[in-house]
């Protein structure tokens, strides 16, 4: 067996992995070389970047004014690391832009996770991400670790120009290394999600009332004689909405109804500048795992106070508007008021509804009904417009209720029409709420935080155009710039049988949406203005639109709630934290991501050798990943175990849709494969497969 190639402290060589990965350019500059030859060679000047690593040594940056990426060889990275961002200097390279880093301007990592050994008189912690190349030296004594043992690290001495180590001092010890508790551990501090609220906000927490008192209901409106309810998950635990629906007139399906949403009033007990509010913007959201949830907000207030929990009075922000019977909305009555939940329901009781199950009281089957036919209202309208709706499985790991390192099943979320109509009754209102919050801002040019979604770009366009061609449907690349033409497309191939891989490829074809105090509509939703106003109690952007809007209806002498009202927010400082809110949700969602392969990886240890029937949801020059029909988990088939068994070379092709062998094989997006399990890694959070047979092609 061939050995790898290795740096003295053990790691790939960086050159060696440059030119094995085909983007090896001229001979790599030191910092001082690029910093002299840059003005000769014509160097357009300087762009900030956020630098991505890769374990070879090599780095790209990716420039925040969306210019595309600069390629950063080895010693011109001057101690930048994975995530940072920093100003380089550029110039034209062969093969496309080449810099050097002038300065690291702001650091993605505070602290490390990794294994700790004694190395001579002294500690050393192994970077258990490979993307952090250097050694990590302890500063001072690890405070009783054990060596073996996985422990995080506070970085104290960032890597330099001329070196990659780094110094840290242990915080704590997670527990020892390949555990599932230690693993979701390091995927949390990772991505800098810390389990572990400060000691002054727990202190605060202490302090949080457990009741609504009297003197909270001023300048608010008493609607507690809505008959609210929440729907939310069976585990669900911090409820951010309730809903109403009124029928304004004798037949329900012919009147105009009045639809109530109800949002928790986070921004009363989470005041700005307060404890509670510091911690919420490092935060800026509530991270779900397949075992708990690591909140943006104590438990006192995000389980407690602000949740809108069923039999008490709490306080909230309504959004009141009218529907008629073609879907059209009316304009917004926003207010503070005091509610009362009537009942909690689960997703699962109101599926059992819908599919006809009759098991709750005929007044509750009433009231679900009323709430659907407003929710199908309101689709319709939005589907009119051009809402792209792209039907991708989502998957839920089902723990043992006594073990919760026990994984029971891994299923589709919503595994019946009936649970998806159930999750997107409550869907549609929230989005029809936060289309009128945002036609209000727009209307009175408030500082709000929108949720944008840009058109997708032509590069990303143009590859869809083609690997589509190569799945046998043609598509019009001018109809989708536009939310109506990308909804004629998904309308088209509805019975294609290579559905499931196009709506995979789709949603990689779209923008990515993020939050911006600069309005460009949402492409997805076909709407001209969007934000986020309902969910406070797990992301902060509500949060910040909560006290605009009370600072509007303050001025305007509306139900503001008491005072001290919210100061109106600067545009600037709305800005800010749209930007760290983007950094934050990027982050938040790969540790979610992170953490259900963790536990999927888990799941399939015990299935290694099993075979399941799988379609080929994407191919890279790395293989092929398919995707199981059940358990619906994703798994890859390596090149070169294709190579070896199949004794044939295959290639990527050039549009990234095609494994091509020189026999003649061919793979594609969308086939249907057999495949055994052949590993499952808890540390790489991947599932290994074989293919053992190719169904259709």
């Amino acid at each position: 067996m061939s050995r790898k190639r290795t740096t003295k402290r053990g790691r790939p060589n960086p050159r060696r992995a440059r030119r094995a990965s085909g983007v090896e350019t001229e001979r790599p500059r030191s910092q001082e070389d690029a910093a002299r030859a840059a003005p000769d060679e014509g160097n357009p000047g300087v762009a900030s970047v956020r630098i991505m690593v890769n374990p070879a040594g090599f780095a790209f940056g990716e420039r925040l004014d969306g210019e595309g990426s600069i390629f950063i060889a080895p010693p011109n990275r001057a101690g930048a690391m994975d995530g940072d961002e920093a100003v380089v200097a550029w110039w034209p390279g062969p093969r496309g832009a080449e810099g050097a880093v002038r300065s690291v301007t702001k650091r993605a990592r505070t602290r490390i996770t990794g294994v700790l050994h004694r190395r001579g008189k002294g500690w050393v912690v192994d970077p258990d991400d490979p993307r952090v190349l250097g050694r990590a030296d302890v500063v001072g004594d690890p405070g009783g670790c054990q060596p073996g043992r996985v422990v995080v690290g506070r970085i104290v001495d960032y890597p330099g120009p001329w070196r990659e180590d780094m110094s840290v001092q242990v915080e704590r010890e997670l527990g020892e290394p390949g555990s599932l508790a230690t693993e979701e551990l390091k995927i949390l501090l990772d991505n800098g999600v810390d389990p572990v609220l400060p000691p002054v906000v727990l202190a605060a927490a202490g302090k949080v009332p457990n009741r609504v008192r009297r003197r909270e209901h001023e300048n608010r409106a008493d609607l507690r004689e809505l008959e609210m309810m929440t729907i939310d998950p069976p585990d669900a635990r911090d409820f951010d909405d309730a809903v109403c629906v009124e029928v304004l007139g004798r037949a329900p399906k012919r009147a105009r109804m009045r639809v109530h949403v109800a949002v928790a009033d986070v921004s009363h007990y989470v005041r700005d500048g307060s404890v509670f509010d510091d911690e919420a913007v490092q935060r800026c959201f509530t991270c779900y795992l397949p075992d708990r949830a690591v909140s943006m907000l104590p438990e006192a207030l995000s389980a407690d106070i602000c949740s809108l929990v069923p039999k008490k009075d709490r306080l909230a922000m309504v959004v009141t508007f009218e529907v008629d019977p073609m879907g059209k909305v009316g304009e917004a009555d926003v207010r503070a008021a005091v509610i009362h939940s009537r009942a909690r329901l689960t997703y699962e009781q109101v599926a059992d509804e819908l599919a006809g199950h009759a098991r709750l009281p005929p007044v509750m089957r009433q009231r679900i009904d009323l709430l659907r036919e407003a929710a199908d209202r309101l689709q319709r309208a939005r589907r009119r417009r051009g809402a792209v709706e792209l039907d991708l499985a989502e998957i839920k790991v089902l723990l043992d209720e006594d073990d919760t390192t026990r994984i029971r099943d891994v299923v589709a979320s919503r595994s019946t029409p009936e649970m998806a109509r159930a999750y997107n009754l409550i869907e549609e209102l929230m989005v029809a709420a936060n289309e009128a919050v945002a036609r209000l801002a727009v209307r009175h040019r408030l500082p709000v935080v929108y949720r944008v979604h840009d058109v997708p770009e032509e590069e990303r366009i143009e590859r869809f155009v083609a690997v589509a061609s190569l799945l046998g449907v043609d598509v019009d690349a001018e109809r989708l710039r536009t939310s109506k033409g990308f909804r004629g497309l998904l309308r088209r191939i509805a019975e294609h049988p290579r559905r499931d891989a196009l709506h995979h490829m789709c949603l990689r074809t779209l923008a990515q949406a993020e939050y911006s105090t600069h309005n460009i509509g949402h492409f997805a939703l076909a709407s001209p203005a969007y934000l986020h106003f309902t969910s406070p109690i797990r992301r902060y952007p509500d949060l910040i639109n909560h006290r605009v809007i009370k600072a509007w209806l303050h001025r305007r002498r509306g139900h503001a709630g008491p005072m001290p009202v919210p100061r109106m927010p600067p545009t600037r400082l709305s800005r800010e934290r749209a930007e760290r809110s983007n950094e934050r949700e990027r982050a938040t969602v790969q540790a979610e991501r992170d953490a259900k392969a963790l536990f999927v990886a888990a799941f399939m240890r015990d299935r290694i050798g099993d075979r399941f029937e799988g379609t080929i949801s994407g191919v890279s020059a790395g293989g092929a990943y398919v995707t199981l029909d059940a358990p619906p988990v994703d798994g890859l088939v390596r090149r070169a175990r294709l190579e070896r068994e199949l004794r044939e070379r295959f290639a990527l092709d050039e549009h990234g849709a095609r494994l091509i062998g020189d026999g003649g094989r061919e793979l594609r997006i969308g086939d249907r494969v057999i495949v055994e399990v052949v590993d499952a890694s808890i540390e790489r959070r991947q599932i290994e497969l074989a293919l053992m047979g190719v169904l259709t092609s």
